[in-house]
């Protein structure tokens, strides 16, 4: 029978139990009492009662989690974010089985099992995201009153300790970097030469488009959608570099799309890994990622003496204290600079 079991307890006793569901179980009795028969008798009618209850009990105002995460919450999200719908079904995904079961009936020992299970797969940031994720989409499902508290709340995984300070080019690694890209005419080097002097992330420079590029006098590159600044648009000065490598890409461009760097078929570019090892390879540098270019772009402004809050726009950063990270470099080349006043 579905949920009948015999526990037998630490010191030797034995009790029979069923279990009504995911997070329910009920005592029946005594083994030395109760024999398995009787035993499951009781359980069957525990059980039925328990499903006459909950066909009772269901409505409309019950959803699944399945249910409310594709149904009003994607709506919800929709209104908040164009990449909404695309969330949603990324936390759907990660859910596993937990989504087929009733919002009221999802409890703190399932977030925790799930969790888990979770943490077996994929990194450990990976599951904090997804913790977050769910305890704001519960977070609504309480707002909205389908359910009086949310089962998420609370719910963490350790995460490993990192060296938070950004990875950062050593002189010698920007030379021989900037000289591999002087000696490239490809897509690859204007990527790279933007990356470094914007500080645009990987995504927004898959979708730049020409539009988004002034040449001339205020030459510079507006960032209309961002997901951390959602309802902001930003524009980050183009210095020489970076202005004369766009404004050659673009006249040797002889299909004329209107992203900056389309892919083979057209549409936006989904990763250039390939080419962005083989460059590293041959400028020799190691443990440098594209993303990193940000932190560099970020760490040279902020050693310019350009204020963190102004860094933190530039970024698109949707906080300041995302960039008070930076600021230890400036304490540093202050640290080098009081140094240098006791040389002869």
């Amino acid at each position: 029978m579905r949920g009948f079991m015999l526990r037998v307890n630490p010191g030797g006793s034995k009790s029979w139990y069923v279990q009504l569901d995911r997070s329910h179980k009920r005592k029946i009795g005594d083994a030395r009492r109760l024999s398995a028969t009787r035993a499951r008798y009781r359980a069957r009618d525990l059980l039925e009662r328990a499903e006459s209850l909950k066909s009772v009990t269901k409505g409309p105002g019950t959803p699944s989690l399945r249910e409310f995460l594709t149904g009003r919450y994607t709506r919800w999200l929709e209104r908040k974010s164009r990449y909404g719908r695309r969330d949603a079904r990324r936390l759907l995904s990660a859910l596993g089985g937990l989504v087929d079961e009733r919002l009221d009936h999802i409890g703190r020992r399932q977030v925790e099992r799930w969790k888990l299970q979770r943490a077996a797969r994929v990194r450990p940031a990976t599951v904090h995201r997804e913790i977050a994720a769910l305890r704001a989409a519960l977070n609504c499902a309480v707002r909205w009153k389908l359910i009086a508290t949310n089962p998420a709340q609370g719910v963490k995984i350790r995460l490993p300790a990192t060296d938070s300070a950004p990875r950062i080019l050593q002189a010698d690694e920007r030379a021989r970097l900037l000289a591999c890209l002087d000696q490239r005419e490809d897509s690859l080097a204007v990527l790279v030469t933007l990356a470094l002097q914007t500080g645009l992330s990987r995504g927004e420079l898959f979708r730049l488009r020409w539009k988004d590029v002034s040449f001339g006098v205020h030459a510079s590159v507006e960032v209309s959608h961002s997901r951390r600044f959602r309802n902001r648009n930003r524009k980050i000065p183009l210095n020489a570099l970076a202005e004369r490598r766009l404004s050659r890409w673009r006249s040797t461009r002889r299909h004329r799309s209107t992203l900056v760097f389309p892919s083979p078929s057209g549409g936006p570019l989904t990763s250039v890994q390939t080419a962005w090892n083989r460059l590293m390879k041959e400028a020799r540098i190691r443990g440098f990622r594209l993303c990193d270019c940000r932190h560099d772009f970020a760490a040279r402004l902020v050693r310019a003496g350009l204020p963190t809050a102004r860094v933190s726009e530039l970024l698109g950063h949707s906080s300041q204290s995302l960039a008070d990270r930076y600021a230890s470099f400036a304490v540093a080349d202050t640290r080098e600079a009081v140094a240098r006043l006791m040389a002869p």
